[in-house]
């Protein structure tokens, strides 16, 4: 699918696949439980074929690539600069099982019934056309094949994205949430939605579980890097004009004092995490 909304979610991703890389190691530190529990529930075979869509830097492929032997990973992402941060990820990690392909997983140019897995960590939220991948992850999985996935629950779980989303609605800089659908952060926090997409697509056997994480920074300055750099917040506040982007911030340090402490900044957060069938 090439269309306005998809140039743009990749345009974004381009932008901040050098800082992810770059902090690769606090990331995977971070969020190794969703990691663990994706790869536990694909339970990747010696010689399966799998695919992972929107893999950023490619980590949790990767776990999943050690388990494959003689099989292939696929690692992909709607941003090329992401794959070549991935693909220097995995030569760093020593992969070898893996190849590397930039791929709109709204419209996959790849061959039906060719995957044993498909898995996919914090991808789906943020596509124009959810919908779409969904159908699309189904028809690349053989019979049997294994969907994993993972998405952020509620904003009450997730304060590290919904303090600054929401000052972000109140400087009338983001659009109120509404009834349609809008890529970002916290677009798939609903339980309910998020098992109506996949069940729309066909798959069965549909599991879905909360699974707890914590973001750790050393400093307001390590959050702020965090989310301007690195989250899907951080385009809205580039484009901040300089005395809007000092309001926004002075009001964020403020909401963030009950998580502050003289040593850090412990933000808790929770993920939806799915397996479904074909």
């Amino acid at each position: 699918m090439t269309n306005d909304a998809t140039d743009r979610v990749r345009q974004d991703w381009d932008s901040q696949a050098k800082r992810w890389y770059e902090l690769r190691e606090p990331m995977l530190a971070a969020s190794r439980p969703i990691h663990e529990w994706l790869v536990e529930q694909l339970d990747p075979k010696p010689g399966e074929r799998i695919l992972e869509i929107a893999a950023g830097p490619g980590d949790t492929g990767f776990l999943a690539a050690q388990r494959l032997g003689t099989g292939r990973l696929v690692s992909t992402d709607l941003s090329s600069l992401m794959v070549e941060a991935a693909r220097t990820r995995g030569e760093e990690l020593g992969i070898t099982n893996a190849e590397y392909r930039t791929l709109d997983a709204q419209a996959m140019d790849l061959v039906d019934a060719s995957f044993d897995g498909v898995i996919c960590r914090w991808g789906f939220m943020l596509m124009p056309d959810p919908a779409a991948a969904f159908r699309e992850c189904r028809r690349v999985l053989v019979p049997g094949g294994r969907l994993v996935l993972a998405v952020f629950t509620g904003p009450e779980k997730n304060p590290f994205a919904s303090i600054p989303a929401r000052i972000l609605v109140e400087m009338g800089s983001l659009p109120t949430p509404s009834s349609g659908w809008r890529p970002g952060i916290l677009a798939l926090a609903d339980r309910a939605t998020l098992e109506s997409l996949i069940g729309a697509a066909g798959f069965t056997s549909i599991e879905v579980e909360a699974v707890a994480m914590a973001w750790t920074f050393e400093s307001l300055d390590d959050y702020w890097s965090f989310l301007v750099d690195m989250s899907a917040l951080g385009p809205r506040i580039r484009a901040l004009s300089e005395e809007a982007r000092a309001r926004f911030r002075a009001t964020l340090n403020e909401r963030l004092a009950p998580f502050t402490s003289s040593s850090a900044i412990a933000l808790p957060s929770e993920c939806w995490c799915a397996s479904a069938s074909k």
